[in-house]
């Protein structure tokens, strides 16, 4: 019993004091209060926005027949059914699939050239429904199954795996030292991008070309390039090769994300199947000459002049690819000519205390990371050790890439 009575001295009624009666007895002052629980039932949530779509949003040359696939998931856990919309309107209404129970929808029969919208509404067995996004994709123009594209790949380097110093071994500026081991291997173009590739892949997806400065493109690296146009690049690569691509473009869900075979967000640079930028580690590995390396201050050499483009020699301007001289693993212009754009997302303290293994820093930022300086820098931001960064959305007259690959 407790609570005191009138019959209590002032102690007798504090809240915490307590007392015991037999349940059989009955006093004067002895009664009691009712109480009962009360059941509440719980809110339920909406699902969550359906995410983490396959094809790509806003993605090209897409076959006649696709398999549409998405993420989901409940607050509550409820179990999730989906209708799915899918028509040519920007505002799709047909609805193609009702209480439909699982994460992916194969169309067939699509028309080529065509761009196809959709959505999907998620309902749990409650009734509560999120309507998604509409996204988009288009069909390819002609039928490529007896088409064979006018397109040469770049040629590219095997690299194969181990370990290797990252950073500044010379004492002269960079970024620390540091141990990288590489658990696979990767390609890297042999050479920067070109004029000659680029405008092939600008004609295609009926974008504008870069400027060239007026010094001639050809086999002049591609320059005026944002890191969003060097990944639009190496997907499209990767669609022309039968690839699955490598990055969510700009505009989509997870911008700038890499994606595993399956279409999902990762960062496991292993698991990333089509033609992508180096890793800023890779980068460096590849220009130091991989398990060949000499130990090079510059990608090749220790005389600048043998390997790099830079302020010096090149008349402050571009020179075609492969003209010097290439470093241990038969990788040209790594020093100088054109700052080349990495994965990477640029960060002092990542770079490190990055993992020993693989490393990648897909955290956010606002640059993203840049390598091999330039025919504008001085010789010392063409050593292999030399970083930098820059917005993504930059062009810059001396700024270009190469691409990448993980091996499969």
């Amino acid at each position: 019993r407790r609570g005191g009575n009138w019959y209590d001295s002032a102690p007798g009624v504090r809240v915490a004091v307590r007392f015991y009666y037999s349940p059989t007895r009955k006093f004067l002052n002895l009664g009691f209060l009712i109480c009962r629980t009360v059941i509440l039932e719980e809110r339920d949530k909406s699902p969550y926005e359906p995410y983490n779509l396959g094809p790509s949003n806003k993605a090209l040359n897409q076959p006649k027949e696709v398999k549409l696939s998405w993420e989901c998931s409940d607050p509550d856990g409820n179990p999730l059914t989906y209708d799915i919309y899918f028509d040519t309107n920007p505002n799709p209404t047909t609805k193609i699939s009702t209480n439909h129970s699982g994460k992916t929808l194969n169309r067939s029969n699509l028309s080529y050239g065509t761009t196809y919208y959709w959505k999907v509404v998620a309902k749990n067995s409650k009734g509560t429904a999120t309507e998604g996004p509409v996204w988009r994709f288009s069909t390819q123009g002609i039928d490529l199954s007896s088409y064979k594209p006018p397109i040469v790949l770049p040629p590219m380097v095997l690299v194969e795996k181990g370990s290797f110093t990252m950073g500044d071994t010379w004492g002269e500026g960079g970024g620390v030292a540091h141990t990288v081991a590489f658990t696979y291997n990767f390609y890297i173009g042999k050479y920067e991008t070109a004029f000659d590739e680029y405008d092939i892949f600008c004609e295609d997806t009926l974008r504008s070309k870069p400027d060239d400065q007026g010094w001639e493109r050809g086999q002049r690296p591609a320059i005026n390039i944002s890191w969003w146009d060097a990944i639009a690049y190496c997907n499209w690569l990767s669609e022309r090769e039968g690839l699955p691509v490598a990055y969510r473009l700009k505009g989509d869900l997870a911008e700038g994300q890499l994606l595993n075979a399956n279409g999902n967000v990762t960062t496991d640079i292993t698991k990333v199947v089509g033609y992508r930028l180096p890793t800023e580690a890779e980068w460096e590995y590849a220009a130091r000459g991989g398990k060949k390396s000499r130990g090079y201050k510059y990608s090749g050499s220790d005389n600048e002049d043998n390997v790099a483009w830079y302020n010096s020699n090149s008349g402050s301007r571009t020179q075609e690819v492969g003209k010097k001289a290439p470093n241990e693993l038969g990788i040209y212009d790594m020093s100088g000519n054109v700052w080349e754009w990495c994965s990477d997302w640029y960060d002092r303290g990542y770079y490190s205390k990055s993992p020993t293994a693989n490393p990648y820093n897909s955290t956010t930022g606002s640059n993203r990371v840049i390598r091999g300086g330039s025919c504008y820098d001085g010789a010392s931001n063409t050593r292999v050790a030399a970083r930098s960064s820059s917005t993504p959305t930059n062009t810059r007259y001396a700024l270009g890439f190469r691409i990448a690959r993980t091996e499969p």
